[in-house]
């Protein structure tokens, strides 16, 4: 009975001992895939402002314009502009004077109002920027015609510089919502620069391209 019990024992555990070992070579182990999946590309932004970008100073009397080369400086028209894109980003842009060399006083922050009397100069007006703000918080906002740059309140526009919102000094702020007020303010030549009297209607002709570019 000792020697049947004790076969049998030697048995169960050498079963055992064979079923246990003999596992990781029958049966396969499990495994598992990670994937990393996205998109880079250019953001689409929309840029809106009141009146299509019109700053419309109305019937000016030619009164205002003073003899010699004394100027006129007409009071400043406001308008918030808005730049809304689909996805995280920075943005920035640059300034193009489609009437270059029309203004009267030849300075980066010039731009100019057409000619008058064939050759003569109408004026020229500066916009600055003002009021920036990034997904709804206050922004700094900087113009720099190179790679470094400022924060401050406001800046004026140049056909030198590249402007944007900076969260700080040579830093740039992100975010999906750009705003920010651009002020016109012209300058009437006078009749000298304008080559002459007014003795006809002229309408003020400044154009600005804004080019903007992004950052991921």
């Amino acid at each position: 009975m000792k020697n049947r019990y004790f076969h049998r024992t030697m048995l169960a555990c050498a079963l055992a001992t064979s079923l246990f070992g003999a596992l990781p070579a029958h049966a396969a182990a499990p495994s598992a895939s990670l994937y990393v999946r996205g998109s880079i590309g250019v953001p689409g932004c929309n840029v809106s402002t009141a009146n299509d970008g019109v700053y419309d100073f109305g019937r000016i009397a030619s009164s205002l314009i003073k003899p010699g080369t004394a100027t006129t400086t007409l009071d400043s028209m406001e308008k918030s502009w808005t730049v809304s894109c689909d996805a995280q980003t920075f943005l920035g842009f640059t300034v193009i004077d489609n009437r270059s060399g029309t203004a009267s006083l030849d300075r980066v922050n010039n731009f100019g109002l057409g000619n008058v009397n064939e050759t003569g100069k109408i004026g020229y007006y500066t916009v600055q920027m003002k009021d920036g703000a990034v997904d709804g918080k206050s922004s700094y906002l900087y113009a720099t015609p190179g790679t470094s740059s400022t924060a401050s309140p406001s800046v004026y526009l140049g056909t030198n510089a590249q402007l944007g919102w900076a969260a700080g000094s040579n830093t740039q702020k992100a975010g999906k919502v750009f705003t920010a007020t651009l002020a016109v303010t012209p300058t009437l030549a006078g009749s000298t620069t304008m080559g002459g009297p007014i003795t006809d209607e002229v309408s003020l002709d400044g154009s600005l391209t804004l080019n903007f570019a992004f950052g991921l």
